[in-house]
């Protein structure tokens, strides 16, 4: 049963899509990606049904049957097949090991109309073309681009050769028919639909070649812009398109004459595009395909949240969610490694991947401060109130009290955590004790805890909402102090020991009413969350196979992760899953859970 990070879901690619195709006869779509991923939709599919995988990234090469009931993909990894549209089943495959396959890595392939012939264009300048019922093949050096196709009876093959001219090779005769010279090099060519003509574009223009005589017709010169990536032709045969990094731009046949221009609004577009029903589709790196508008917000990389609030790292921006409304988006230094909010929705901190720390107002995306460089590669961040808390990589940690406009510095901690009210500073001093502070001053706020055994505490946190402490020692048991009685009667608490964790843990959360506390195990790219009864001395759940940035809402104990398609998946204790907040293409958004939509920008149904 599909889960719900797939219901509404606009795309099914996370990966940027390197290849797309369209059947006008049946209205099959076929998309690739940079993991290899291969997605079929067909007529009548909100969203592909058929998802498979590849042994390595398409670079361009896919190509429907007309009909649509066969895909022939390419992949970098020089391995070419023919699989059917129904289920993803294979009916041929040929493989290249190690380096003898990357040489040959796919740059176009096609299946001849009947199906009987496969055809692809390599990265080693080889045209091969298999007879798939006799299993022969055939190759051709000499050849370049990324392009090729039959014609419409089958008995012609159209690539591009070694000086960026269309070659057109007779297969009965197995010799190449003439054609004129363009006037600039191409690095595409296709047939018009009734396969009289040849279109071939370039990094500098367009031309036109009549099969019958191999006769120059036509030919548009570019002037200026980004550069000529791909070329498409229109359903009906009447138009062809050529796209650059920013437009499209249509082309009447068979006067070649100029139509119109168009923003794809792709964002970092890959070159891979496809002209189906609903006009020139063009792909981005953020795993979609655009005919225009101001692109999507990219894939979620990290996410952060804190009772109503939900952070969403997209690149090089945040997004802000209140409850079921995306409100804000704002740009930051980007890639994020992390993102940290308070628990009442007044600060963002970006830790990212290289660069200082840097501080937000969550309400109106305005950049507060940055934590000078020594803050790069943070390895702890804590927000409560109007404090900042980092703890530092080259070791101690730093603090801002942002109301009083004050910074602290201390250069011993090895450890620190900061209570999600900013009222305590926890730390943990070179022996591996624990000191809690108060961040307005930085003097001691309450005696220092008694220590629990003779061994360094290497993880702290608050309980959020409670005067509780939990530690984590370098032998892997984990502790609990009630704060209450030292605040009280000004001496040390008194600990506990609620269990040993045998596997590594990188995160402790205190979760609201002193009952749990939830920890993150890393393990390779994703991790696991355990959840641990404090006074029962138990694990009481377990959630695996999480996103390595998994993170806990230490409000009201939710996990929230990275999903595909621009979203945020939330998650039950047990690991059901609970809501999704979705960003849509061209700014638009959507939430829903189990039961259905909960909110929705205004537009979300037009981008679906």
């Amino acid at each position: 049963m599909p889960g719900l990070v797939d219901q509404f879901c606009p795309n099914v690619h996370d990966a940027p899509i390197t290849a797309a195709d369209y059947d006008p006869y049946s209205g099959t779509i076929v998309t690739a990606d940079a993991t290899g991923m291969v997605a079929v939709q067909r007529p009548g599919e909100a969203t592909p049904q058929l998802i498979f995988q590849v042994r390595d990234a398409v670079n361009g090469a896919v190509n429907l049957i007309p009909g649509g009931s066969l895909v022939a993909v390419g992949d970098e990894s020089g391995t070419v097949g023919v699989y059917r549209t129904e289920d993803g089943e294979p009916i041929f495959i040929e493989e290249r090991e190690g380096a003898r396959g990357r040489v040959r890595a796919m740059r176009g392939v096609a299946i001849s109309p009947e199906g009987a012939l496969l055809a692809a264009i390599a990265k080693d300048g080889l045209l091969r073309v298999w007879d798939l019922q006799r299993e022969e093949r055939n190759a051709w050096r000499g050849f370049s681009g990324s392009s090729v196709e039959f014609g419409p009876r089958g008995d012609r093959v159209l690539a591009m050769d070694e000086e960026g001219q269309p070659r057109l090779m007779d297969l009965m005769s197995l010799q190449a028919i003439f054609m004129d010279r363009l006037p600039m090099p191409a690095t595409h060519a296709l047939f018009s639909r009734d396969g009289t003509m040849v279109i071939a574009a370039g990094p500098a223009g367009l031309a036109l070649l009549r099969v019958a005589d191999g006769a120059l017709i036509g030919s548009f010169a570019t002037r200026g812009g980004s550069g000529i990536l791909n070329l498409v032709t229109s359903p009906d045969g009447t138009q062809a398109a050529v796209v650059t990094r920013r437009s499209v731009h249509t082309f009447s046949l068979p006067n070649l004459e100029p139509v119109g221009s168009v923003h794809h609004g792709a964002p970092h577009t890959t070159g891979a595009a496809m002209w189906s029903n609903r006009g020139v589709e063009v792909a981005g790196d953020d795993g979609l395909l655009h005919r225009g508008g101001s692109g999507s917000a990219g894939p979620v990389t990290v996410v952060g949240g804190f009772g109503p609030h939900r952070l969403a790292g997209h690149g090089d921006s945040v997004a802000w969610w209140r409850d079921n409304r995306r409100t804000l988006e704002f740009p930051v230094t980007g890639p994020i490694r992390e993102l940290h909010v308070d628990r009442d929705g007044r600060l963002v901190v970006s830790v990212p991947a290289r660069g200082p720390i840097e501080v937000y107002n969550c309400q109106t995306g305005r950049r507060v401060m940055d934590g000078g460089p020594e803050t790069s590669g943070a390895t702890g961040i804590g927000v409560g109130g109007a404090i900042v808390a980092v703890q530092l990589h080259s070791g101690g940690c730093r603090w801002w009290d942002l109301a009083r406009q004050r910074g602290f510095e201390l250069k011993w901690p090895r450890a620190m955590a900061l209570s999600n009210g900013g009222t305590w500073l926890g730390v943990v001093t070179p022996r591996g004790a624990v000191k809690v502070l108060d961040p307005a001053t930085g003097r001691d706020a309450l005696p220092p805890p008694a220590p629990l055994a003779d061994v360094p505490v290497r993880l702290l946190a608050f309980v959020n909402r409670r005067p509780d402490l939990l530690v984590l020692d370098d032998e892997g048991v984990l502790g609990h102090y009630d704060l209450a009685e030292s605040v009280r009667e000004n001496r040390p608490a008194e600990g506990r020991d609620v269990l040993t964790i045998n596997v590594p843990v990188d995160r402790i959360w205190g979760i609201t009413g002193g009952q749990y506390c939830a920890l993150r195990l890393p393990e390779d790219d994703r991790s696991s969350i355990i959840w641990v009864d404090i006074h029962a001395c138990e694990v009481v759940a377990e959630v695996n196979d999480l996103h390595r940035h998994a993170w806990v809402d230490a409000e009201n104990g939710l996990i929230l992760e990275p999903a595909r398609a621009s979203a945020i998946l939330e998650r039950e204790m047990d690991g059901r899953e609970r809501r999704v907040l979705r960003a849509l293409p061209d700014g638009e958004w959507l939430a829903f859970g189990p039961r259905g939509i909960l909110d929705a920008s205004e537009g979300a149904a037009q981008v679906m």
